[in-house]
């Protein structure tokens, strides 16, 4: 059981790094430097876990398998403890700094999110995306009505600002 947590441990540990966020880095740098720490980070995972298969296979020496896992967990906790002290100082500036909220942070935020849209149904409102309504639209499922306010002389005017989808069934 005990052995069986370590190796979880392990497994974890080197897993968590392949997903850890990336530092912040100028924009002059390339993007396939932080794919290939991040690729070899996963090829370390797949090490780790190969290695713990062995030793869970290895269950004729099982002294010499935990005393083995013990080791590599030691090791595992001085190189992430190394990491760490490597990275204290630019994680302590990048925490102080005033712009936390800057646009360059979030610079995909728009394409993110979808585009939702309401249509109305004879169930209730359905919503759908933008590619869906597109599709619905293209193959005149989809009805556009737009709605009526007075005009300032009297009478009535098609409200643009108004519109209601209705899905035709």
């Amino acid at each position: 059981m005990k052995s069986t947590v370590i190796i979880t441990l392990i497994a974890f540990a080197v897993a968590s790094e392949a997903f850890a966020p990336a530092t912040h880095q100028p924009c002059a740098a390339s993007s396939s430097a932080l794919s290939a720490s991040r690729r070899g980070a996963i090829e370390k995972l797949g090490t780790a876990a190969f290695s713990a298969g062995l030793l869970l296979l290895s269950g004729d020496q099982p002294a010499r398998a935990a005393a083995t896992q013990e080791e590599e967990f030691n090791e595992l906790i001085s190189v992430l403890k190394a990491r760490s002290d490597e990275n204290k100082e630019a994680n302590a500036n990048y925490a102080m700094r005033a712009d936390k909220m800057n646009s360059k942070d979030f610079k995909d935020a728009k394409t993110r999110r979808p585009k939702l849209i309401v249509v109305s149904t004879k169930n209730g409102n359905k919503i759908f995306t933008k590619e869906e309504f597109n599709t619905l639209d293209c193959d005149g499922k989809i009805k556009t009505e737009y709605g009526i306010r007075q005009k300032q002389g009297g009478g009535d005017i098609k409200d643009y600002n108004d519109i209601t989808y209705i899905l035709l069934e």
